[in-house]
Formats: C-alpha cells, structure tokens, sequence
C-alpha cells in the first residue's frame, strides 16, 4: 500500500479536471480518497491510498508531499 496526496491548482487549465479523473478511474483500486480539501480558490487537494502500482501512475504533476503521504514510510 502507498499514500499520495494530491494537489490541483485550480489556475492551471485542466488540472482539477486531470485529478478527479485519474481518482475516478481508480475508484476501484483505491482504498482511501478523501473529501476535496484546500481552500478551493487556489487549489483542491485529496489524500489517496491504495496499491503501489496504482498510486504510482498519478501524473507528477499531480503530486504533492504532506503529511498523509509519507506517514507509511514512517512504520
């Protein structure tokens, strides 16, 4: 299992509509996706968790680092 969260600036052009499709299309798959954080403005953020294979194919521009994230690596 590996945790992500994700990041979609709300400026850049297709971004939020990239990130809830690529959480859309692995639904399935995930084990956790939560409510739509960030202040909505600027930017809409999720945490995920599922397979490492899944987690993995999140497009890096996507991606961000928090405390959800890495707390796996910490156990």
């Amino acid at each position: 299992m590996k945790r992500a969260t994700i990041c979609a600036d709300v400026h850049q052009p297709g971004e939020v509509s990239m990130a809830e499709a690529w959480i859309q299309q692995n639904a399935t798959l995930l084990t956790h996706v939560s409510d739509g954080g960030g202040c909505g403005c600027c930017v809409v953020m999720w945490d995920v968790e599922g397979p490492s294979a899944v987690v993995e194919s999140l497009p890096s521009a996507l991606a961000c680092q928090s405390d959800w994230s890495t707390s796996l690596d910490e156990s």
